[in-house]
């Protein structure tokens, strides 16, 4: 066994279980780690398992730091468990920085020496994991949770193989982050259900990952249970992923979970005694990963990792071909809420924040919801006029918030956590409210964080469409997407290509209804990349890999080996034009599969390819082919011929369930069948009672799409019995069988006519005859109209015809009318349509087949020797003909080749019969002319026999019958329990025989004698026969047990003793088992089988009549004997078309072709797809108006409402004050009571005050009366009431206002001032332009300054590639040795390089040859994505002008005049900045703007030559008068501990508006270098929120020239 090995310096000590637990090395085996891992990794070990100690590390620490002690420090000190040591850490053991005590580390790591800093990344080795497996948590359930112990420096391509791979975890459509309080917090339990069920509702919608912290706490709690509670109430399959991914070190009772080989489970119980900076891990979570970097009891180490997993999965593909797209969830939560949800929306992550939670999440929907955005008008490069969003926020909400931060986390870094809400303010689009409390607010979380992301991706439609397609939530798609937009052609393309291989038939019905042309959409490509790109596990796919007979792994499947697929699943009769079509087979399937899908807005080129002209039917038959029922169903609404679309469907399905023993997926494809089953018949049954003769034209026309076949040749083939038993089926049978005739015509009239012609000419009746007086009785009407006349049906055949225009063959049958209504048939002609007509050639058949059946008898009977006879002759001539017609059968048959003609053949049990009476015939023939008397009595026996089946034959004459037919069903049937009865009874009778004979006559000499008696009394004692007297010995003549006598057969042998008694026994049980259990199941199995026809005899009954009128329809008119002439007619006929080359008519015949007439073809198509919208109408009226549908429309509507009565409730309890974000609470200065400050809509604060004005009014006029009362005498006697001002009152509420605006108004100055000493800005994360994110090092603000210890401090080390090797960028000193950094000049001007590297800051302090920032930790080492190590100097010009309105003067606010300056739109973070610019050497400020501010803001002077002049000189002027207001640090997010900016903020103000007034703000992006978007003049206020620290700036300004701020 490997050696276990948790730590350095621990030693092994075996578990009671027998599994090895680590817990303190010796010394001695230090270098443990490098033996064991090469142990461990031997060739029995599970490959999971040798995976992960090959890949995945963890870290210990390498180097003794002892931690600095403070007083007291170690009271509360979770206990470090140390062998040969008590169970509590002693006070005398000290701390190391890594968070282990010093007994716990090996010798080595602490001799090893290296300076008081510990930094993970060189102290710290890394080792193969030893804690890995699955986790059970006691009392929490069987639920098992898979965990790993990974290094915090792992790459993320190794965790996802791990995830994915090994874990066997799919990859998401949506990772959800869940961010928030790690404390337990309490929550409302109606709000609790609800972020739960919202959560899960968004997590099992969209297959999607939730990332949590991992711990039995907070926010993390809440999701675990959320997992808990509606996880496992769906389907297996739709397990939720909850992933945690917590710090290792914060783990407690972690040392349960090692194991070098993995623990398979480990029990991580979960108990009451939580340990100070140690938390449990939640017991619903899926899985979780352990971030470790060497140190205990230190939270948020795994933050960066987490956040690199998250953009890693981020940039992995979905199923649309897009990224996964992630959202921030944040509840409650702390000040380290607030900094990740800043780092995400700066890393473009939306966020949905949930108010109502608490604390952070509150703070941040306040702010959100209380700062505005301003619509700016601005024109980019080209000048076209834009409209974008510039956000502000006022100082008054601005100090709220701060208010709210002060008293939910205090006082410290208040002026940095100010500023992250306001960062995350910077983008708007990014958040999303959800109110938890809030009946207005969406209903569910999943809505929320789902428009969250599309409102991050507003701009890319496209985008948007793809996330709701990866979450198939097609109601986003319609209520966020699809509103007014216009597609453009091919647009929506690879999202439909997308969504039918995904099976959305939401989305594809969606993208139908907004324009996507199938015909322009589906390309031979296309078409072969659907059916190449199946899953392996799909039936289809096994069919066609069958069907292409390639033995390679990867199939390229043609549309040839479809055809095939389709031939061989609907029958040989189907031809698809995939292999009728030779440009089909052309096709090159490599060219087509290879080639680049064209790109989206694009019409799709042919390339001489062939053009499907059928899309819907292609899809239609490929969603058929893939069982994917409501996509067929989509496509066949949208097709037309509806009705043979319903039956190939339906022959498909039925052909597919033949070919799987899966017994679900029979019973699915069983009930799509049907399904479409009950379409067809739908269809049809409408179209029959809207025209009947046109129904029964569909059913009889031949398809030229569907395989020229017809409908209800493809209904028989398929053995659709509930389609061929629908009225217009059977209409048309009647037609067909009476052929000519009418359909009046009685059976006695028809039998006499059949024996005594002349009754034709005199009896019988013929449609056509009849059709011509009816014709002519209507003609004669035509001028009024009959009383009892009625309009015909709404979709009679008269309102369901097409109008067109009369053509030449309209006009021309028009004229011939009356001629057709006069002709009278002839007498010939009646005589020739009534014998071949289908009922008489079977009545012709009968009768002669009772004439033969009686020559055969007589000959038998009467006739039969060994002289050759004339009527034996005629009987062997009449069998001859017999055989031909079978083969004239045979090759009718619809199917084309000579296998599936003989297969088609051999399917009905009525051939076979006619192949055994022939051949039995042909037997007995052949033994009756030997000349031999036994082979004689043979041929006797044989066609006695043989006659036999002759007269079985006769029962295929009663399908005809009602009554018979059905019967004939269920004798067949029967037939077929028996056999598999009869297989039962032989092992009974088999057993009972071979037993019985045994003890009867033991030793007995194998001879076919004895085979055949050994069955013989077992078989007949089951009818009764017992044989007791041969049982007993009783029966005479005596029997013997002389072998002498019984051997010759001269006496029977005598029974044993033993069997005398035994066997009677045996006989009895057998029998009570054969004739009371067995045979009373075979009655029960003819009683089902009886029962089961009987309910359904009508529908048997009519299929049999189909195939009986289809057989005789096609029968040559003459019976055997005569029929010989008809085979030689055709025989003829044949061989005359074969010579020219001519395709006769089918012999069938029962089709009708279009082939000169396609106009009335397309009308009759049409009409058919009328009826057939006009049925899928009815049909959901239908299901609309069900019980289930008004039941749940019903509790739809009580739910609106509801919500609505609450909405009114909630309005009455607030009294009439509408609050728009809530209220905040703020310690008064006077009285020290809260105050509650309100906010509401600016519509109902005009309101109010208009009321208050109004009440002012009244009270001036209440007073004037009162005053004139007085005066007149005329007031009362009591004294004078005295009124409230109300003015006075608005006065004094006006002076607190302005007084509380002040006092908030120095509270955001006093911040802002703070956030730029501390530079908050320089501490942000991530850093920008950083790709993927690289996040700082977290610096609070009172470890910012280089004096204050901070020995946990580890910068991140980033430089940006984009700056190396560049001319104007100093070399990289980080990749120099120490001793070699002396290559560029500091604190001062460097010669050699031509930089100035003075600071304005004063001297700057050089450690190991680099420049450290003088105001202090960053969080970053390195120079990130600046050019110059050390000060890198620019220069930010603020160009001012005061704000007039509309009459001129200077606009004026608290009696303070406005100022408005340059601000232009950044390109890299879209934030509005000044327009400065890095310095170049010796540069002044006014060489910048004219350069950069010119380029970037000013880029076109207006006017006339000697104007422009004259403006160009004002402005040299206005570049003389420049005053600096500021020379300094920049606080900056691209400053680092070694590179920072330095700039002089100088303004340039125009007094009199005569300079810059002429100036149009246009960017000039060539010579801006694509820095800018837009540039405006901006009115200067604190609301504004600019990029870095230029509001610090502009404050600066606005007190320089005392103007409002």
């Amino acid at each position: 066994m490997a050696t276990a090995r948790v730590a350095p310096h621990e030693s092994i000590v075996m578990q009671p279980t027998g599994s090895l637990q680590s817990l303190k090395f010796n010394e001695q085996a230090r270098n443990a780690n490098e033996v064991g891992a090469g142990n461990r990794l031997q060739d029995n070990v599970d490959p999971n398992i040798r995976w992960i100690l090959k890949n995945i590390k963890r870290r210990e620490c390498k180097r003794y730091v002892e931690k600095p002690v403070k007083k007291d420090s170690h009271k509360g000190l979770p206990p470090v468990h140390t062998p040969s040591k008590s169970a509590h850490r002693e006070v005398s053991d000290p701390f190391c920085l890594c968070g282990y005590v010093k007994s716990w580390h090996s010798q080595e790591s602490l001799l090893r020496k290296g300076g008081d800093k510990w930094d993970p990344r060189n102290d710290t080795n890394a080792y193969p994991t030893n804690a890995f497996g699955e986790m059970e948590f006691p009392g929490y359930g069987d639920h098992v949770s898979k965990y790993v112990r990974a290094d915090h420096q792992t790459s993320m391509t190794t965790m996802l193989k791990l995830m994915t791979d090994r874990w066997g975890l799919e990859m998401p459509n949506l990772l959800i982050s869940v961010t928030g309080g790690a404390k337990n917090f309490h929550m409302k339990t109606r709000l609790k259900e609800v972020f739960r069920r919202g959560l899960m509702k968004a997590a099992l919608s969209t297959d999607a990952w939730i990332v949590t912290g991992g711990t039995n706490a907070g926010v993390m709690k809440h999701v675990g249970e959320a997992v808990r509670d509606f996880g496992l109430t769906t389907e297996a399959h739709k397990k939720v992923i909850c992933i945690g991914v917590a710090p290792w070190g914060c783990v407690q009772d972690k040392e349960g979970l090692i194991d070098d080989m993995g623990k398979w489970p480990a029990l991580h119980r979960i108990t009451n005694d939580p340990k100070p900076k140690q938390s449990f891990l939640d017991p619903n979570h899926t899985h979780f990963i352990l971030v470790d970097n060497g140190t205990q009891q230190q939270f948020a180490v795994e933050i960066p990792f987490r956040g690199k997993l998250e953009n890693e999965i981020a940039k992995q593909k979905t199923a649309t071909g897009s990224g996964v797209p992630v959202v921030l969830l944040v509840l409650e939560g702390g000040p380290g809420t607030l900094e990740t949800c800043k780092s995400a929306i700066q890393n473009n992550t939306p966020a949905v924040i949930i108010k109502g939670s608490g604390r952070a999440a509150d703070i941040l929907a306040f702010a959100y919801q209380h700062a505005t955005e301003k619509e700016v008008e601005v024109k980019d490069n080209h000048g076209k006029k834009k409209i974008i969003m510039q956000p502000e926020l006022t100082y008054d909400v601005e100090a709220d918030i701060t208010e709210m931060i002060k008293k939910d986390f205090g006082e410290k870094e208040l002026a940095t956590r100010v500023g992250w809400v306001r960062t995350c303010l910077k983008k708007k689009d990014l958040i999303t409210i959800y109110e938890l409390d809030s009946r207005m607010s969406t209903k569910d979380v999943d809505m929320a964080i789902l428009k969250a992301l599309l409102k991050a991706n507003r701009h890319e439609v496209m985008d948007q469409l793809r996330l709701a397609l990866s979450w198939n939530r097609i109601d986003v798609a319609k209520s966020e997407i699809f509103t007014d937009s216009e597609w453009e052609m091919g647009q929506l393309d690879q999202v439909m290509f997308t969504a039918i291989e995904l099976n959305r038939v939401n989305f594809v019905d969606l993208f139908l209804d907004h324009g996507v042309s199938l015909m322009d959409f589906l390309t031979p490509a296309r078409l072969l990349r659907l059916y190449n790109q199946i899953p392996r596990n799909c039936l289809l796919y096994t069919l066609l890999s069958k069907v292409h007979g390639a033995s390679a792994e990867v199939h390229k499947f043609s549309l040839v080996d479809v055809g095939h697929l389709l031939q061989d699943l609907i029958g040989d009769y189907y031809q698809p034009y995939y292999l009728t079509d030779k440009r089909y087979k052309e096709l090159n399937t490599e060219q087509l599969l290879s080639a680049p899908e064209p790109e989206a807005g694009s019409v799709p080129q042919d390339c001489g390819y062939v053009v499907l002209h059928r899309p819907i039917q292609e899809l239609f038959i490929w969603s058929v082919l893939m069982n994917r029922q409501e996509m067929a169903i989509l496509f066949w609404k949208e097709g037309n011929e509806q009705t043979a679309a319903a039956l190939v469907a339906n022959s498909i399905l039925k052909a597919l369930r033949k070919r799987t023993d899966d017994a679900e997926l029979m019973k699915t494809l069983e009930s799509n069948a049907n399904e479409f089953e009950d379409l067809a018949v739908g269809v049809l049954n409408s179209c029959y009672n809207s025209d009947e003769q046109k129904a029964q034209d569909l059913l009889i026309r031949e398809l030229e799409n569907w395989g020229r076949a017809t409908t209800v040749l493809i209904a028989v083939e398929a053995d659709n019995k509930k389609f061929v038993s629908q009225t217009a089926c059977q209409s048309l049978l009647n037609s067909i069988w009476m052929g000519k005739m009418s359909l009046d015509t009685g059976k006695i009239l028809l039998v006499s006519s059949l024996f005594f012609f002349p009754l034709i000419w005199l009896l019988i009746r013929f449609r056509e005859e009849e059709k011509a007086k009816f014709e002519a009785l209507i003609s004669s009407q035509s001028d009024g109209k009959k009383p009892g006349v009625t309009e015909p049906p709404p979709l009679s055949r008269e309102n369901t015809m097409l109008l067109r225009t009369p053509t030449r063959l309209d006009m021309k049958e028009h004229h011939e009318e009356p001629k057709h209504r006069e002709r009278r048939i002839n007498p010939f002609k009646k005589l020739f349509l009534f014998y071949t007509a289908p009922v008489i050639i079977f009545s012709l058949n009968v009768v002669s087949y009772l004439v033969f059946l009686a020559i055969y008898s007589y000959i038998l009977l009467i006739n039969f020797n060994k002289d050759f006879t004339v009527l034996e002759g005629i009987l062997i001539f009449w069998v001859f003909t017999i055989m031909v017609e079978e083969c004239r059968q045979i090759v009718a048959n619809n199917a084309t080749s000579i296998k599936s003609k003989l297969y088609s053949y051999f399917t009905d049990s009525w051939n076979i019969l006619d192949i055994i009476t022939i051949v039995l015939f042909t037997t007995g023939m052949i033994l009756r002319f030997i000349p031999n008397d036994e082979c004689f009595n043979a041929a006797r026996v044989v066609l006695s026999i043989n006659l036999i089946s002759f007269f079985f034959r006769i029962l295929h004459i009663f399908s005809v019958n009602k009554q018979l037919g059905p019967k004939l069903v269920m004798i067949r049937r029967m037939i077929d329990d028996l056999m598999s009865f009869v297989v039962i009874l032989m092992v009974f009778i088999v057993a009972y025989a071979i037993a019985s004979e045994a003890i009867l006559y033991p030793n007995q000499e194998l001879t076919w004698e004895l085979m055949y008696r050994l069955p013989r009394k077992a078989y007949w004692t089951i009818y009764g026969e017992l044989f007791l007297e041969e049982i007993e010995g009783t029966a005479e003549p005596a029997c013997s047990d002389d072998p002498a006598l019984y051997l010759t057969d001269q006496a029977d042998r005598c029974p044993t003793n033993q069997g005398k008694y035994l066997v009677p026994i045996l006989m009895g049980i057998y029998i009570l088992l054969t004739n009371v259990l067995l045979l009373n199941l075979l009655i029960a199995m003819f009683s089902y089988t009886f029962q089961q026809i009987q309910d359904n005899t009508e529908l048997y009954w009519y299929f049999q009549r189909f195939q009986l009128i289809i057989e005789y329809h096609s029968r040559p008119t003459l019976p055997p004997p005569f029929i010989v002439f008809s085979h030689f007619i055709y025989l003829c006929k044949c061989c005359f078309h074969r010579c020219c080359g001519k395709t006769g008519d089918n012999p069938g015949g029962l089709r009708k072709v279009y082939k000169d007439k396609k106009m009335e073809e397309k009308q009759l198509v049409q009409w058919e797809n009328v009826i057939a919208d006009a049925f899928l109408l009815k049909t959901d009226e239908q299901e609309k108006e069900s019980v289930g549908n008004q039941v749940q429309a019903t509790l739809a509507r009580l739910d609106l409402l509801a919500t609505k009565v609450d909405d009114l409730q909630d309005m009455q309890t607030v009294g009439g004050t509408v609050l728009a974000a809530g209220a905040v609470v703020r310690q008064d200065a006077a009285d020290n009571e809260p105050s509650a400050v309100q906010y509401m809509p600016p519509e109902l604060d005009e309101r109010l005050k208009l009321i208050e004005g109004q009440m002012v009014h009244t009270f001036k006029a209440l007073d004037w009366i009162m005053k004139s009362l007085a005066q007149n005498n005329m007031a009362s006697r009591e004294p004078r009431p005295v009124l409230p001002d109300p003015e006075l009152a608005i006065k004094e509420r006006q002076q607190r206002k302005d007084e509380e605006d002040k006092q908030d108004r120095n509270l955001v100055r006093s911040l802002r001032i703070q956030r730029y000493q501390y530079h908050f800005e320089s501490r942000n994360s991530p850093y920008p332009g950083s790709h993927p994110p690289v996040h700082r090092f977290t610096v609070p603000d009172e470890k910012v300054l280089w004096s204050e210890p901070f020995p946990e401090y580890m910068p991140v080390l980033h430089s940006q590639d984009s700056i190396k090797n560049q001319s104007w960028a100093d070399p990289d000193l980080m990749t120099l040795p120490v001793a070699q950094r002396n290559i560029l000049t500091f604190n001062g001007f460097d010669k050699k390089n031509n930089v100035d590297r003075s600071s304005h800051l004063g001297k700057y302090d050089i450690v190991d040859g680099l420049p450290i920032n003088p105001r202090g930790r960053t969080g970053i080492t390195g120079r990130g994505s600046l050019g110059r190590w050390g000060p890198n100097h620019a220069g930010d010009p603020v160009v001012t002008r005061w704000k007039l309105d509309e009459f001129g003067n200077k606009s004026l606010v608290d009696g303070k005049p406005q100022l408005e300056f340059v601000v232009v739109q950044r390109s890299d973070n879209k934030q509005w900045a000044l327009p400065g610019a890095i310095c170049e050497p010796q540069q002044k400020v006014w060489d910048i703007l004219k350069s950069e501010f010119t380029a970037e803001a000013l880029d076109c002077l207006v006017g006339e030559p000697e104007e422009r002049e004259k403006i160009l000189n004002k402005l040299k002027e206005l570049s003389l008068h420049g005053e600096e207001v500021y020379r300094d640090y920049a606080d900056d997010s691209r400053n680092t501990d070694n590179a920072w900016l330095e700039t002089r903020v100088v303004n340039y103000h125009d007094e009199d508006g005569t300079i810059l007034k002429h100036f149009v703000l246009r960017p000039n992006k060539s010579q801006a270098g694509d820095t800018v978007d837009a540039a405006i003049w901006q009115t200067m206020t604190s609301s504004l929120t600019l990029h870095g620290s230029h509001s610090y700036f502009c404050q600066l300004v606005a007190e320089k020239l005392g103007a409002y701020f």
